[in-house]
């Protein structure tokens, strides 16, 4: 039996990855995330159906933001659309994802509510975590229109493993908590505001209630980050090659990961998928890196943010572990670590593609797909 272990160029910024193989003589798939938009959701289609995947057994939105779960949102609509159609569909029999509102979120901003391809946070992280909340609402709805059968795992609240040949094994969160508990934080009304000026105009005095707004959205955001769904995932019979999905936990997820002794032991894994997308500020810690100890580290990017950084790069490419990107962040708007690299160093800089792992669970041999695609830079 092989396990084909798949990170895509979702043809936009986010994460998405499929895995697929065998169980009970048929050929099972695991997805994780899913992209922040049609592209990726289109991405994802094409992929699946190259490999021939009629059925998702088990689909995971790691957390609510959009370039993790608006993709599946599309995907997932275009499913339960072509099932009421009575069209050919993949069908998906398990979801694990991040608890929905109690109170959709179009009911805080209606303004909010229409379909947009891309997610309108360009100016405010306020409007960016009312979109993540209400897209993952949507998500809900359509895998119940869908028929799949919806969980919130957590720590304490740990699911059944659907597999016999594969290990899954869930590290993050501790608990669930319904987003729109994250919504109401980045809403909150501050409790106090210090002003510094005793002079202070109203016009200065509104700027003051606008960066306390942003930096409470930007601590829900957070929140939103740390409660990402991390699991390890391995063959049970090659258990030397095992797969650490992540979302985009943040240092906190990762200190708890840590502190926990029932879970930090899971850490250590063969391939990392690099947390939040390269980020060196908000995510894996440099403890989270040595526990983890990847051979393989997989960054999964687009053209925004100016992602990865640098120092996180340093880190990962001083315990001697490969690196490999599907696509190469290439925005001349904020530029990443990875702008000047020469595109001799750079397998990614001219040829976007899925990266894939193929292992072979008898002898525990793997193969890299494209050949010769890691990263060559030096980043000492």
């Amino acid at each position: 039996m092989k396990m084909k272990v798949a990170f895509l160029n979702c043809k936009s910024h986010g994460d998405c990855s499929v895995i697929t193989f065998k169980e009970n003589y048929k050929k099972a798939c695991i997805v994780i995330d899913g992209g922040e938009n049609k592209k990726s959701a289109g991405a994802l289609s094409d992929y699946l159906k190259k490999e021939n995947i009629r059925t998702i057994n088990l689909l995971i939105g790691t957390h609510i933001d959009s370039d993790h779960i608006n993709g599946l949102k599309y995907f997932v609509k275009d499913q339960a659309d072509k099932k009421e159609n009575g069209d050919s569909y993949v069908d998906i029999d398990g979801y694990w994802g991040a608890m929905p509102s109690e109170n959709h979120a179009a009911d805080y901003l209606p303004e909010l509510s229409g379909e947009t391809d891309e997610p309108d946070y360009k100016f405010s992280w306020q409007s960016f975590v009312i979109q993540s909340v209400k897209q993952n609402d949507d998500l809900i709805e359509e895998l119940n229109r869908l028929g799949v059968k919806i969980s919130y795992p957590a720590i304490d609240n740990v699911q059944d493993n659907p597999f016999n040949n594969i290990d899954i094994k869930l590290l993050n969160p501790d608990t669930q908590i319904p987003s729109d508990s994250i919504l109401k934080k980045a809403m909150g009304i501050p409790d106090s505001i210090e002003i510094n000026n005793e002079e202070i105009n109203l016009s200065e005095f509104i700027s003051l209630i606008e960066d306390h707004y942003e930096k409470m959205a930007i601590e829900a955001k957070r929140n939103a980050n740390n409660q990402s769904i991390v699991v390890k995932i391995r063959l049970k019979k090659a258990k030397e090659w095992s797969f650490l999905f992540t979302g985009d936990a943040e240092e906190e997820a990762w200190e708890s990961m840590l502190d926990n002794g029932k879970v930090s032991k899971y850490l250590r894994s063969k391939v990392l998928k690099i947390p939040h997308h390269g980020s060196g500020k908000n995510g894996i810690s440099i403890a989270g890196i040595k526990k983890v100890k990847p051979e393989y580290s997989i960054n999964l990017v687009g053209q925004k943010h100016g992602l990865p950084d640098e120092d996180l790069l340093t880190e990962i490419n001083s315990i001697g572990s490969s690196i490999f990107c599907p696509i190469r962040n290439q925005s001349s708007n904020h530029k990443s670590a990875c702008f000047n690299v020469s595109a001799s160093e750079c397998p990614a800089k001219n040829n976007s593609s899925d990266i894939e792992f193929v292992i072979d669970s008898k002898t525990g041999d793997c193969e890299i797909f494209p050949q010769n695609r890691k990263c060559k830079h030096n980043w000492a």
